[in-house]
């Protein structure tokens, strides 16, 4: 098995944004320092391909080229139509027919637009992420802030009420069962995590639980918590699970995941 690092280019926030929805005491406030916030930080998008031997999983497929602005988060974009997902899939020899699943943390543009090179594919979403897609206001928001293509129609994940470790429902993804989705609420309310055990290690793919390792350790919520009350005690159930477990914790806007997954860095 072997994890594959996909940069699908650069997204610009504002200082604040990171700073979260939790300190600014609400999301409107939020939104609203964002607005005049002058500050700018560099993050980059990640996408993850993992190399199982039941097949190619990917989680996350990253954004696209032509995505320039996100009003909402007031997020700027900086990517190339080579660091989209479908050519870097291509570079690495993979086809759509290869591909077993792809499974999204959840229904933000810089984790979902890259579907757009992947139709056809067996997509996966959280069914609470999915149940909120389907109503109305989260459709409407989803048609908003994503550039989700016409055909798409994710298969909702339904979580077996099995503990994984301090995660109270899991659900395996191979028959393996050494790919494991697990919920973590916080960043919006159907937020999903993968675990990924191979030779004793964990990879924890966070999506956007943290945007940094220090956050994790810190315990602090960073972003928007459109969960407020949930993402704390998502992030005790996640610290809980590392320091149980030797694990490389691996979140999508974090500039050094690609070298703690390339060096199986642990979380100490």
């Amino acid at each position: 098995m072997h994890i594959h690092t996909l940069q699908t280019g650069v997204v610009h926030v504002k200082a604040d944004f990171l700073r979260g929805s939790a300190a600014a005491g609400n999301t409107l406030t939020f939104f609203g320092k964002l607005l005049t916030d002058k500050v700018w930080v560099d993050l980059p998008i990640y996408a993850w391909v993992i190399d199982h031997s039941e097949g190619i999983f990917i989680v996350d497929t990253g954004d696209r080229a032509d995505t320039l602005r996100n009003f909402i988060s007031q997020s700027t974009y900086t990517i190339t139509p080579d660091e989209q997902i479908g050519a870097q899939l291509a570079n690495l020899g993979i086809t759509k027919r290869d591909i077993r699943k792809i499974i999204l943390t959840h229904l933000h543009g810089d984790h979902v637009n890259g579907l757009a090179d992947l139709q056809g594919v067996p997509t996966f979403l959280g069914e609470v992420e999915y149940a909120f897609y389907r109503s109305r206001l989260g459709g409407l928001f989803s048609r908003r802030t994503t550039r989700l293509p016409h055909w798409f129609d994710p298969r909702p994940i339904e979580f077996q009420q099995r503990a994984f470790g301090p995660f109270p429902q899991s659900l395996p993804l191979t028959k393996a069962a050494d790919i494991i989705a697990v919920p973590t609420p916080g960043h919006t309310a159907g937020h999903l995590s993968i675990i990924v055990d191979y030779e004793d290690v964990s990879y924890f793919l966070a999506g956007d639980v943290t945007y940094d390792q220090q956050a994790l350790l810190g315990q602090t919520l960073q972003g928007p918590s459109l969960a407020v009350k949930q993402h704390p005690q998502t992030l005790q159930r996640i610290l809980s699970y590392v320091q149980m477990h030797p694990t490389v914790y691996i979140p999508s806007h974090d500039w050094e995941s690609g070298n703690r997954l390339a060096a199986k860095s642990i979380v100490v």
